[in-house]
């Protein structure tokens, strides 16, 4: 399935994970955004009373169809629809991913991800999977906290906490790479928090694991500039996990700025996904260039840097780094 890459990279990954970081991914609590700068847009009866949304960007169109309420068992609360597979609640326990159809680009992100998740087996930093030896859909504990990226920006993280949290992410990559899966999308979305405020890392729907190549990469600002046509690499997991773990410390993913600032306006909302293939290709010429966002006085700077720079062989030489010194040294000599 190696043809569903190019979902990814340069223009979808531009508006898939441009919308996923600002709520709009999620497409239903904003359809009237999408009929609004939408070229083909139209309602009417379907044979399965289905409701079909279109929108057409730059290089073509996509279509959103959404399952009317109805269609829906009592005990699942539909949380988002995105474009391979639909997520719900169910009994306010298990949170439940769905092909959003039978066809074949739908059925392998949720495929891989069962894969992913038979081959890593339980573990402390890694989200708990039930329902193992299914590959129909995938049902994850749901984690109240819900994961690390929003849980930062709606709460001040303690400095110990963060330091704690930056030595388990380092942990979950030395875990998912012992087994030879490369996470391939990795951000600090991708990690859940706990009850014991503990993170644990999921989303593997578009990882690479052992005889199976990457269905995606990383969004802009997490990405190593390589040749795309090649497979993912740890290199460009650890190139990834430095972007992570800045998002973690500095608040920010690298380069948001670029982007301009954000609103709840639908208007602009418009012109920033416009204008994030411009924004995506000026992060990558930076870092073509070796220029990286200023990491002095960040907890784990060097850390980070060293990500980036490829300084490390694999991340359990980065994570021996930050071991040298006590977990709760806040220090930005790391």
């Amino acid at each position: 399935m190696r043809a569903l890459r190019w979902l990814h990279w340069p223009m979808w990954s531009s508006i898939c994970h441009f919308t996923s970081n600002i709520s709009i991914y999620a497409l239903w609590p904003l359809r009237r955004l999408f009929l609004s700068f939408s070229s083909t847009a139209k309602k009417g009866e379907r044979e399965n009373d289905e409701e079909q949304l279109q929108s057409t960007f730059e290089d073509g169109s996509h279509k959103i169809t959404i399952r009317r309420a109805a269609q829906r068992l009592d005990n699942h609360k539909l949380l988002i629809i995105g474009i391979f597979a639909e997520v719900y609640l169910v009994d306010n326990k298990i949170i439940r991913k769905v092909p959003r159809s039978a066809s074949e680009e739908d059925m392998q992100p949720i495929i891989r991800e069962a894969m992913v998740y038979d081959t890593l087996g339980i573990h402390p930093r890694i989200a708990e999977c039930l329902s193992r030896g299914r590959s129909d859909y995938i049902d994850i504990k749901y984690y109240r906290h819900g994961d690390l990226a929003n849980y930062c920006q709606k709460n001040t993280v303690a400095a110990e906490l963060q330091s704690k949290w930056f030595q388990q992410i380092l942990e979950a990559i030395v875990v998912i790479h012992s087994h030879g899966i490369i996470q391939s999308d990795l951000a600090l979305r991708q990690f859940f928090l706990d009850d014991e405020l503990n993170i644990r890392l999921g989303d593997f729907n578009s990882s690479q694991c052992p005889g199976h190549l990457a269905l995606g990469y990383e969004k802009a600002s997490h990405c190593l500039p390589r040749d795309y046509d090649l497979p993912n690499t740890e290199t460009s997991d650890l190139f990834a996990l430095g972007s992570t773990l800045y998002e973690l410390v500095a608040c920010k993913a690298p380069y948001s700025e670029l982007a301009g600032p954000k609103s709840d306006d639908p208007d602009v909302i418009k012109a920033r996904i416009l204008r994030q293939h411009e924004v995506d290709h000026e992060i990558e010429l930076r870092y073509k260039n070796h220029v990286f966002p200023d990491v002095s006085g960040l907890f784990g700077g060097k850390i980070i840097l060293g990500c980036w720079r490829g300084d490390f062989s694999d991340a359990k030489e980065a994570l021996d780094q930050l071991e040298a010194f006590p977990i709760y040294h806040h220090s930005s000599e790391l």
